[in-house]
């Protein structure tokens, strides 16, 4: 991975229907496409595409001007998504089965509070080796 954040542009078609449906892809990263409801969730989307598609390359594709970018349609618009690949790798990582023990008290009351014991695990264990 070259960079942790990225940003490229973006093209959003509207498809005119009831769920306000954006179709999303990005000129310079062709196997970015996505789909969102709304502007707002459509960026996210974007994002998660992005991300998704770049996360592992070790060479970023060039990005373009939103200025070079052609549109398809009248009301399609371009704009500019960032995306965070260090935080898609970390979503990405391979998952280890690990047998714990606890007290039986505390694993009562973890799961009357209905928290997730490999999450909370996990989230430790980070904080404590930095």
């Amino acid at each position: 991975m070259v960079k942790s954040l990225v940003a490229y542009p973006a093209v959003l078609r509207p498809l005119h229907d009831d769920k306000d449906t954006y179709l999303i892809k990005f000129p310079d990263v062709p196997s970015a496409i996505s789909e969102g409801y709304g502007l707002e969730n459509s960026y996210l989307m974007a994002s998660d595409a992005l991300a998704t598609a770049l996360y592992d390359e070790s060479k970023l594709p060039k990005a373009s001007s939103t200025n070079a970018i052609e549109l398809p349609t009248k009301d399609s618009i371009a704009v500019i998504v960032t995306a965070d690949l260090e935080q898609k790798a970390k979503e990405f990582q391979k998952k280890v089965r690990k047998q714990v023990t606890i007290s039986a008290d505390l694993a009562e009351r973890a799961e009357a509070e209905n928290i997730n014991f490999s999450k909370t695990l996990d989230e430790a264990l980070q904080e404590r080796l930095g």
